[in-house]
């Protein structure tokens, strides 16, 4: 699969390649094929293997974050913090019913013979409700 998108990838580079206003440049340097045809290759690859353009990877290391011309298609940002979002400790108390274990997020007194035990889970900041 990625050897057929690759090889169709390059087919489309080389005959973009003879639209390319650039065309004199690559006549000017000698060059078998045009700048925008390198580029066009270049990216291609780089979104195959990386899931990034190139333009992705020099702007997100000059800025120093996770940028994404396809994450930012898809509607997210274009750039996001490389960090990991911050998480906080959730205890929850575990107690046995009828037919399994329910858990809660304060202990309750009156099912005290039941109790089971606690879950502790790490949940990012974000996804706790007010």
């Amino acid at each position: 699969m990625r050897r057929t998108s690759l090889i169709c990838l390059v087919a489309a580079g080389f005959l973009l390649a003879a639209c390319s206003p650039s065309h004199n440049t690559a006549v000017a340097m000698h060059l078998p094929y045009s700048p925008l045809t390198a580029l066009v290759v270049a990216d291609g690859i780089s979104v195959i293997n990386t899931g990034k353009t190139v333009e992705d990877h020099v702007i997100g290391w000059v800025s120093g974050q996770d940028c994404s011309v396809i994450r930012a298609s898809h509607g997210e940002d274009y750039c996001v913090s490389k960090e990991p979002p911050p998480k906080v400790m959730v205890v929850a108390y575990c107690y046995r019913t009828l037919a399994r274990t329910t858990c809660y997020d304060r202990k309750r007194d009156e099912d005290e013979s039941q109790y089971s035990g606690l879950r502790v889970d790490m949940v990012p900041v974000a996804s706790l409700r007010p």
